[in-house]
């Protein structure tokens, strides 16, 4: 069921990417809903792993997330997709510190991501946006995730642990994009948003069976 599972999710991946790229909105927000389910469904059942559970509810907030931002243009609903990904996170931190955990790799972490963070909230604050404290809030759990994905870093599965935080850096820069466009700081396409997200998640639970 894994292999189909997973043959699903590329043929609903190239679709929703396709609408995206094409500006078919209906065929975008039918197809997104179904890209993490598929793709979490697909590499757990063949790659099961300890403490599964905790990568399943990732994806559950993380889908969650994607259904509310689907109808973004509602300010309640975008900041209850935004608490959905938080949650998504928290979840990816607790089972990556459960494979292992670093102080001084959660030190250099903290300095090294402490420079893109300071940037993107140069960036909202300079937009002059009304949710600024909200983006703040957002951007400060990325910063955390990067924090966490670094200290779980294991020298004995050093591929494993470059991919998680290949999955942050991603995961950091699809949303910040998200949050500059509704900030009207730049104007990134939702293709370049989508494929970015994906392939986060898809190095996120590629480094979570990995481990």
């Amino acid at each position: 069921m894994g292999s189909i599972a997973l043959l699903f999710f590329v043929s609903i991946a190239i679709i929703h990417l396709y609408a995206r790229w094409a500006d078919m909105l209906a065929a975008a927000a039918v197809t997104k809903p179904f890209l993490m389910p598929l793709l979490y469904y697909a590499v757990l059942s063949m790659h099961p792993v300890p403490r599964m559970q905790l990568i399943a509810m990732a994806a559950v907030f993380y889908t969650i997330g994607d259904i509310c931002l689907i109808f973004k243009r509602y300010r309640r609903v975008f900041l209850a997709g935004i608490f959905s990904f938080m949650a998504g996170h928290i979840f990816y931190i607790s089972y990556f510190a459960g494979c292992s955990f670093s102080v001084p790799f959660m030190f250099m972490s903290a300095a090294i991501f402490a420079l893109p963070f300071a940037v993107y909230i140069w960036k909202i604050r300079r937009s002059g946006t009304d949710d600024f404290w909200g983006f703040v809030i957002y951007g400060a759990m990325i910063y955390v995730f990067g924090i966490g994905m670094g200290a779980s870093f294991s020298v004995s599965a050093p591929i494993a642990s470059l991919i998680a935080i290949m999955g942050v850096v991603l995961f950091g820069y699809s949303d910040s994009r998200i949050a500059y466009n509704r900030a009207h700081h730049a104007d990134t396409s939702d293709f370049i948003i989508m494929w970015t997200y994906i392939a986060a998640n898809i190095a996120l639970v590629s480094a979570a069976v990995m481990r």
